[in-house]
């Protein structure tokens, strides 16, 4: 049983309005105080961090509301956090954990995960009312959709969606991440509408349990219907120049590029002031940056045994990142620095290479930063993320099944191609170029606005 959980506000209302670029002068708008509602891995929570500055400084107040192990981080960039009861990264090391994250199956991993949100239900939902209780709008995800979206309608709360990876909402432009096995009109509608059936047979016994808890009505049909016909707004928080938007969205839709915190601002206590890296960095050429993030690998024996691998059989030097996975017994080499984790805009321009999980968040840092990818993907969306790169030339993709040292020592000589590199560097301009945190915050504030009125 979680302890009882309280959210401390350090923001109060007040009529201090000054103009900034993000949209509409703030004497054009009424304070908001806005709630993000997260749940999962560190990608989960880190571009929202991005976000909650970005309307802090647009003079809002802004709480983030995610698993209690993301308290430091968060607190460390000066935003306001609220506590979700449970710890996500305790659950993908439990031993329960690392045997489905071994099998590399999605369906299984979902299983898991949701299994562990019902096993803690009643003091989840309870720490999910204590956060939207004191917040006036709410920015919620597919992962805390189930439990926000009844507690909005209940509370009678204005709520926006918003996500990091491939699109959920239907076009026939192209198929659903993880559905992508054909890409036509006729397949491609229908693909969305089978993974939005699976998302439901997973949350319907929950959510309409909790409704019901609530007072609200059960749902007959999907979720992600009945959200749609509320018409909130609708954010992919990614690449166009990777994603294009679909034409045949309609308005409440849209693709706004990543999200990025600013240069200026970092993170108190930030993992990357460790002189020992820097010196490491210095003396040598550039590193190949590897790491899996809180990416579950399952095997971290086939990890290290291909790390050693590489380290033997080239002369690359590797900047290891062990993210959330304990390993046991990596290797010990004078071409290796291993470390937990490192700030991606401080280290990436100093490595020549990024071989990683597929994650977007990741995806967005190695690009902005010219760096050629390998993606191992795992899981969820980050093989369709893999497909991407291949297909726009701007890395290789080794499903993690498929994995071996050889492939691995293959793709990182075939990714230091002229060509790959060229591609790199103009999607890299692109990306530096297209302003989502602006787009996400000006979105954001016109809708929670228009919903006041």
């Amino acid at each position: 049983m979680c302890p009882k959980l309280l959210l401390v506000s350090t923001l109060k209302k007040n009529s201090f309005y000054f103009y900034t670029t993000f949209g509409a002068p703030k004497h054009d708008r009424q304070f908001m105080n806005i709630g993000i509602f997260t749940y999962g891995t560190r990608g989960d929570v880190q571009p929202y961090i991005a976000l909650a500055l970005g309307l802090i400084e647009n003079g809002h107040g802004v709480t983030i509301a995610a698993p209690e192990n993301f308290k430091d981080l968060v607190v460390g960039y000066g935003v306001t956090f609220h506590p979700l009861c449970g710890n996500a990264e305790e659950g993908m090391n439990s031993p329960a954990g690392q045997k489905v994250l071994q099998t590399g199956n999605t369906i299984k991993l979902m299983k898991f995960f949701y299994k562990a949100l019902h096993d803690i239900r009643q003091p989840l939902r309870q720490s999910y009312m204590d956060g939207i209780s004191k917040v006036d709008y709410i920015i919620a995800n597919l992962a805390t959709l189930p439990i926000v979206s009844a507690i909005a309608e209940k509370q009678n709360k204005k709520m926006a969606l918003t996500y990091f990876m491939p699109p959920v909402a239907l076009t026939d432009e192209f198929p659903m991440s993880g559905l992508d096995f054909f890409n036509f009109k006729g397949y491609n509608k229908l693909s969305y509408k089978l993974g939005h059936a699976a998302y439901w047979k997973f949350v319907k016994e929950e959510t309409n349990e909790f409704r019901k808890e609530l007072g609200l009505q059960p749902l007959t049909k999907n979720l992600i219907d009945h959200i749609g016909r509320q018409k909130p707004l609708d954010l992919y928080c990614i690449s166009p120049s990777l994603i294009p938007q679909p034409a045949d969205w309609d308005d409440t839709h849209k693709i706004t590029g990543f999200l990025m915190v600013s240069a200026k601002k970092t993170a108190a206590g930030n993992e990357l002031n460790d002189r020992a890296l820097n010196d490491w960095l210095a003396k040598g050429p550039p590193p190949i940056y590897m790491g899996f993030g809180s990416n579950g690998v399952g095997s971290q024996l086939k990890i290290g045994a291909i790390l050693e691998s590489v380290l033997n059989h080239t002369t690359e030097r590797v900047l290891f990142c062990t993210g959330w996975a304990l390993y046991a017994d990596l290797p010990k080499h004078p071409n290796l620095f291993i470390t937990k984790y490192v700030d991606h805009d401080v280290v990436l321009p100093q490595c020549k290479t990024g071989i990683f999980h597929g994650g977007a968040g990741t995806l967005a840092a190695m690009l902005r930063n010219n760096l050629p990818v390998i993606i191992v993907s795992f899981y969820t969306d980050q093989p369709t993320w893999g497909k991407i790169v291949e297909r726009k030339e701007l890395g290789a993709h080794i499903p993690a099944k498929r994995l071996t040292a050889k492939k691995l020592i293959a793709a990182i000589s075939a990714v230091q191609q002229n060509k790959i590199k060229h591609n790199v560097l103009r999607m890299g301009d692109l990306i530096r170029n297209e302003n989502g945190l602006t787009n996400a915050v000006r979105e954001i504030l016109n809708y929670f606005d228009k919903r006041a009125e």
